[in-house]
């Protein structure tokens, strides 16, 4: 089974250097550095989003001081180091706060990183992946939640600190997990439409975790709550980041106990039980499967082909 999209691999979080005050002085110095361009947490195109070519704009230590746009004010995280060396991400929205003005004085485009980020190489994506979750994080909680005062950006963006001496909580990133799940039985596999699909498209079930349930009750309790069916105990098949915007799909199989589906009308338009063989056809027939980047696309060609 191939790498997931998203997947970091031989990524080093360098945790170390990452507690350092000076992190930014020693990175900026090395040769070998990457620098992504963000802007509210989308990476920067070579390209505008209107032409097919996709290329993620990767700058060098040098070309900071002769960019139209001040790096050093925005928001700077370290990514971690990789076979090719260290990587940053800067997110300019907080000096260039209008996209179209950032556009204009960078070139290229930001774009949907739905749409966008497909079209990378699975290291390139995941580094971007990690540097939107990441930021999505810190835009979301600029707040200390406990006594709501600011919170300041510490350890290279990964702990945020409580600026209230009387308070000084520390806050880490969050991770949604949600479950996605292949259900089949008898050769025959489960694929519903959510109205939040792009058009024409089914999957298989997802949902979020619930506090204070096991990932197997949670598969078990979503699939029952969207489409009535009981299953047998899930086992876990892989995981994948998914930064729309925070959540770590885990990825399960499950076979059904019960076969009748009665849709839940709030979270299914409808669901159908589809033969293993069929599967590829269902786009000839006007029916969409999910992306080739995602988790669910990964889980139903593996099933289809036997592997899972």
């Amino acid at each position: 089974m191939h790498r997931l999209f998203y997947e970091s691999v031989d990524l080093d979080r360098d945790a170390v250097l990452r507690k350092r005050d000076d992190w930014q002085q020693v990175l900026l110095a090395e040769e070998s550095l990457r620098i992504l361009i963000c802007h509210a947490g989308d990476p920067l195109f070579a390209f505008p989003e209107d032409m097919d070519a996709h290329e993620l704009v990767v700058l060098g230590a040098p070309a900071v001081p002769h960019l139209d746009v001040d790096l050093h004010g925005g928001e700077w995280i370290y990514l971690g180091r990789d076979a090719n060396g260290p990587v940053i991400a800067v997110d300019i929205a907080v000096v260039v706060k209008d996209r179209e003005d950032a556009v204009r004085k960078l070139g290229g485009g930001f774009g949907d990183m739905r749409t966008r980020m497909a079209c990378l190489s699975i290291d390139e994506a995941g580094l971007a992946a990690q540097a939107r979750a990441i930021f999505h994080w810190h835009r979301g909680h600029r707040f200390c939640g406990a006594c709501g005062h600011p919170n300041a950006v510490a350890e290279a963006g990964y702990r945020l600190q409580c600026t209230n001496p009387k308070c000084g909580k520390p806050h880490f990133p969050r991770t949604d997990p949600a479950v996605i799940m292949l259900i089949h039985h008898q050769d025959h596999v489960l694929l519903a439409r959510s109205p939040q699909f792009l058009p024409g498209m089914v999957s298989v079930l997802a949902g979020f975790v619930e506090p204070g349930e096991t990932l197997e009750q949670a598969v078990a309790r979503e699939v029952h709550e969207e489409v009535g069916v009981k299953i047998k105990r899930a086992q876990y098949v892989a995981s994948q980041p998914w930064p729309f915007p925070g959540s770590l799909m885990l990825g399960f199989v499950a076979e059904a106990e019960t076969t009748e589906l009665t849709p839940d009308d709030d979270e299914i338009e409808f669901a159908m039980w589809v033969h293993r063989d069929e599967v590829a056809n269902l786009p000839a027939k006007g029916i969409n499967l999910p992306r080739p980047i995602s988790i669910a696309r990964y889980l139903l060609e593996n099933w289809c082909a036997g592997r899972i």
